[in-house]
């Protein structure tokens, strides 16, 4: 999925260009992050560190376009707060609570109220702005939303699932691991269409002239 957004986001390059650059940049991340994991897992290699990078790396770049939408500055002061705040957590659950050979329940999870708090607190912002009467044509809209979905399941996820390889259930975890790659085909499933806005955009545009 997301290097099928990738794809996307490149072939309708002339409608988007570089406003949504960071959504381009966080899927060739999950791009490279996916096709390692899938990787290292296949020739019996502990990965389970990538799940720990991916989950500080997501937080940067997802609070950094929703912070942009809802502040409107590229970097804003509760963007260096919240990230920063964030690292040092993250450094210290590596050190004294789960180890990069650990499944990283915590740093994840915490990373994932944060965005799920963004994502809520912008729709809120839109749901009070006149844009709210054309909210489906809007690109943010649906990458927030695949942002909120994404972000609440994964949540319950990773607290089930960690409380189920305590206990050994490894069938029950499997099938959770199943629940959350659905989460993200849905997650950048809505990427996608919020990018394909812009095409409806640029169509929108040019159709009185075309009559």
């Amino acid at each position: 999925m997301p290097f099928i957004t990738c794809g996307i986001y490149l072939f309708f390059w002339g409608n988007i260009q570089k406003k949504e650059w960071v959504v381009l940049l966080y899927a060739l991340f999950n791009t490279v992050l996916f096709t390692t994991s899938d990787v290292l897992a296949h020739n019996g290699i502990h990965n389970l560190p990538l799940y720990h990078i991916n989950s500080i790396v997501e937080l940067w770049f997802v609070s950094y376009y929703l912070l942009k939408k809802i502040t409107g500055e590229k970097f804003s002061t509760a963007f260096w707060v919240i990230n920063i705040a964030y690292t040092c957590f993250f450094v210290f659950n590596i050190l004294f609570m789960e180890k990069l050979t650990d499944f990283n329940a915590n740093s994840a999870c915490v990373a994932s109220l944060i965005i799920l708090f963004l994502s809520m607190r912008y729709l809120l912002q839109l749901s009070k702005s006149d844009e709210i009467l054309y909210f489906q044509r809007l690109p943010s809209f649906w990458i927030a939303s695949g942002f909120l979905i994404y972000s609440s399941v994964t949540i319950l996820v990773l607290l089930s699932l960690k409380y189920f390889l305590y206990l050994n259930w490894q069938t029950e975890a499997n099938n959770l691991s199943f629940v959350l790659s659905v989460s993200i085909i849905v997650k950048f499933a809505l990427i996608i269409t919020g990018l394909l806005c812009y095409r409806k955009q640029r169509q929108a545009i040019q159709l009185p002239f075309l009559l």
